[in-house]
C-alpha cells in the first residue's frame, strides 16, 4: 500500500556545558490513513549527552553518540473528521547515532515519547531506527523501521504503524567542536 504521510522536526541545542544543554523542539507530522491533517508538538526541557563523539578512542566507537532529553511539550491533533485535541504533555527522546568506518556506515536509533499530563492514559510514541550508507560527498542512502504508536486513535482507526522505508538524502554536519 501506498502511504500518504510526511514528517518534519526541527531542534536547536544550547549547550551549558560540555554535555548539559538545553533544547527547542517543533514536530510537524500529517497522515491521511490516520485521519490526520496535522500534529504539531512544540517543546523545551534539558537534554543530556551521556557518549559524545572521541569518547571512546578505538576505531569503530569513535563517533558514537547517545544522549536523551525531556521537557513539556505543546501537543495537538488536528484531524480531518474526528475532534480535534490538544494537550500539555511531557516530551521524552533518546538518540543513538553510531558511524563507522569513518561514517560510511551509521546505525542509529531515535524514539519520542509523548505522554498526556492531563490524561495518564494518553500517549503518542515514534521510533526510528535503521542504518544509513554514505554514498559519495554528502549523498547518503539508508534503510529504515519506523514504528508509530498513539493509544488513542480516533475511531475505526487502528493504534500502531510501522513503516519500511528506502531512503535517499543528504546530509552535513552544522556541529561545531565545544571545549
Amino acid at each position: 500500500m501506498i502511504t500518504r504521510n510526511s514528517r518534519g522536526t526541527i531542534k536547536l541545542d544550547f549547550f551549558m556545558t560540555k554535555r548539559f544543554y538545553w533544547f527547542a523542539a517543533a514536530y510537524f507530522e500529517q497522515d491521511t490513513f490516520q485521519d490526520l491533517k496535522l500534529r504539531t508538538s512544540l517543546s523545551s526541557g534539558p537534554g543530556f549527552q551521556f557518549i559524545d563523539k572521541g569518547d571512546y578512542s578505538g576505531p569503530y566507537l569513535k563517533d558514537m553518540s547517545l544522549y536523551f532529553e525531556g521537557g513539556l511539550a505543546y501537543f495537538n491533533e488536528d484531524f480531518a473528521i474526528a475532534a480535534d485535541k490538544t494537550s500539555v504533555r511531557v516530551r521524552t527522546s533518546l538518540k543513538w547515532n553510531w558511524p563507522i568506518f569513518d561514517e560510511k556506515v551509521t546505525f542509529y536509533h531515535y524514539d519520542e515519547f509523548f505522554p498526556s499530563i492531563q490524561n495518564g492514559k494518553e500517549f503518542y510514541l515514534t521510533s526510528d531506527q535503521g542504518v544509513r550508507l554514505k554514498l559519495f560527498g554528502g549523498l547518503v542512502s539508508g534503510f529504515q523501521l519506523t514504528y508509530r504508536y498513539n493509544n488513542t486513535p480516533p475511531p475505526g482507526i487502528k493504534p500502531s504503524d510501522t513503516l519500511f522505508l528506502w531512503t535517499v538524502g543528504y546530509t552535513f554536519d552544522t556541529s561545531r567542536k565545544r571545549a
